[in-house]
């Protein structure tokens, strides 16, 4: 009852859409994190078919929204990769989220800011972990609201912390901000073969380029600088004209 007021009351502050996602996330506008973290070594990207990915520490990678659907597909640009792909590939290459055997749990890059979405994540993120029979990805998972602050921007945020049970090593960390649905911080490793790490934090938007053209503004420009070039042409004319 607790988590279900807390969430309608942090939901007033955002304004959801089609699909349930925040309006600030829009076709055509790109989102840029930095990376904190990344594997050594060359990990395939194989669900979105992006091959293998490989970055470096301190620099930015970006996903470009193409379409809003039930799920959210954009270009993502990754160190050495630029792939088109939707939001659950990405989530299960890059391993954000919780391959459950029986409840996959892959919120990805963006989820979905209303109060009924926001719950569902919830509830699928401890399905995904829950300790039953058959569940190779059982584990501790543990959620709360909180503030991360990135730079001086402070978000509210829903926060996932998974770390599955041995023999298994993964250990996930996810914090999405419910104004916007974007992941703002995430740190997830696994050393289940080779060594797996990846960290980020949400940097800024940036714009779709406006390419629309003023047609009012462009014909009365027009109208001015033809006008003006017929005067130049008269009084050029009558100038001519006298000095004969």
């Amino acid at each position: 009852m607790i988590l279900v007021a807390t969430l309608f009351i942090l939901s007033l502050s955002a304004t959801p859409q089609t699909f349930g996602y925040s309006t600030a996330i829009t076709s055509y506008r790109t989102l840029v994190w930095e990376i904190d973290a990344v594997p050594t070594e060359p990990f395939l990207m194989y669900w979105s078919d992006g091959g293998n990915w490989l970055a470096e520490n301190d620099t930015h990678f970006t996903f470009g929204i193409q379409s809003l659907d039930d799920d959210i597909v954009g270009t993502l640009n990754l160190g050495n990769v630029s792939v088109l792909a939707n939001d659950t590939e990405i989530a299960k290459d890059l391993t954000l989220g919780v391959w459950g055997t029986h409840t996959e749990w892959w919120p990805g890059l963006i989820v979905e800011v209303t109060s009924p979405a926001v719950l569902e994540l919830n509830e699928t993120a401890y399905a995904a972990a829950e300790r039953v029979a058959g569940n190779y990805l059982n584990g501790s998972m543990t959620s709360r609201f909180d503030n991360v602050t990135i730079g001086e921007t402070v978000h509210q945020c829903i926060v996932f912390d998974y770390e599955q049970d041995p023999p298994g090593n993964q250990v996930t960390h996810l914090a999405y901000s419910l104004t916007t649905g974007i992941l703002i911080e995430a740190n997830t490793t696994f050393t289940f073969g080779t060594p797996y790490e990846l960290a980020f934090t949400f940097m800024d938007f940036v714009e779709p380029v406006d390419l629309t053209v003023d047609v009012g503004g462009f014909i009365t420009f027009a109208g001015i600088a033809g006008g003006a070039l017929v005067a130049i042409v008269i009084v050029v004319y009558v100038k001519t004209g006298r000095s004969k």
